[in-house]
């Protein structure tokens, strides 16, 4: 009788076979490579990884590069700001918590559509289905998406790129699903 073990030791590092004997239960234990998805990291290759500094605002902005349009600003505090344009839909990109303008401690990706009339339900249905990012309607009742990140202790890479494609989706879906859903 074969046995299948929990699925946190199977996807893991052994795959376990419980064999039943006339004398009864003998476990046996193998080694096995557990192949990684593409663009999976493990631990050590993930510690290799350089990390993007909170202050490096050109590297941010080269990432951004990558999905549109992207140019380095400032707010009016003297904050770094990035703004751009994916698929023709404007946002920014901004450092909070920063001390003198440095060491900002949040990346907040924001977008805001001039689209007045979008209803309550229909932000509060998108919040539903989006674990990442948060809609809401401004004062002013325009709609609104924004997607935050830690910058404490920096990000990698692949983090920050994953970021990006979720902020490219993120923005295409409002769009279709939320703003021109109001027109």
């Amino acid at each position: 009788m074969s046995f299948s073990p929990p699925r946190c030791l199977r996807t893991g590092l052994f795959t376990l076979l419980m064999l039943t004997a006339p004398g009864g239960v003998a476990l046996a234990a193998q080694t096995v490579e557990t192949p990684l998805a593409p663009g999976v990291t493990t631990p050590a290759q993930a510690l290799a990884t350089p990390i993007i500094a909170a202050n490096d605002v050109a590297a941010v902005a080269e990432i951004a590069r990558g999905y549109g349009e992207a140019e380095e600003t400032t707010a009016q505090n003297g904050d770094p700001v990035i703004v751009g344009q994916m698929n023709g839909i404007g946002y920014q990109l901004f450092f909070l918590e920063c001390a003198a303008n440095r060491d900002c401690k949040v990346l907040d990706f924001y977008a805001i559509w001039d689209t007045p009339g979008v209803e309550l339900a229909v932000i509060n249905d998108w919040n539903r289905m989006q674990p990442f990012n948060k809609a809401y309607l401004g004062e002013d009742g325009l709609p609104v998406i924004e997607l935050n990140l830690s910058l404490v202790g920096g990000l990698t890479r692949p983090q920050l790129v994953d970021a990006f494609d979720r902020w490219a989706v993120a923005l295409a879906e409002f769009q279709r699903t939320v703003v021109e859903g109001a027109l």
